[in-house]
């Protein structure tokens, strides 16, 4: 397994528009994957994924699910490097579901009221202050 920390080993703060990646780790599994080189994880911001579902979208009439947008969004920045390298590539990802469920959350970050958020130094040693004082 592993895990998002900050500079103290604890577990970090993590924020997703979806909620079925606003978790700080990965399992076993995705540990092994990952560390055999089977599988590739890379960080896609909130803004990057509501681009990649505006895309998907419009080009192919499918409204994905928030989880699956951070897929596609790694896959365009992917290809797109292929393209610019004049490389030949098979890209895999899972469009793992639905999003009609979700278009009030794509609604509301479009619209501006939610926000990529990602704590910073001040605030983590703050919080990490408060958990010193309770132990």
């Amino acid at each position: 397994s592993y895990f998002c920390q900050d500079q103290y080993g604890q577990i970090a703060p993590v924020y997703s528009i979806s909620a079925g990646l606003d978790y700080p780790g990965i399992g076993p599994e995705h540990a092994m994957l990952s560390d055999t080189g089977r599988a590739k994880y890379v960080p896609v911001t909130d803004e990057e994924a509501v681009e990649a579902f505006e895309y998907l979208s419009r080009t192919e009439g499918i409204i994905p699910a928030p989880e699956s947008t951070h897929a596609i969004a790694a896959t365009i920045r992917e290809a797109l490097k292929a393209k610019e390298e004049g490389v030949s590539k098979t890209i895999l990802f899972n469009l793992s579901g639905n999003g009609v469920i979700d278009l009030y959350a794509y609604e509301q970050y479009l619209a501006g009221a939610l926000k990529d958020y990602a704590p910073g130094d001040a605030e983590i040693a703050k919080t990490v202050s408060r958990l010193e004082q309770l132990i």
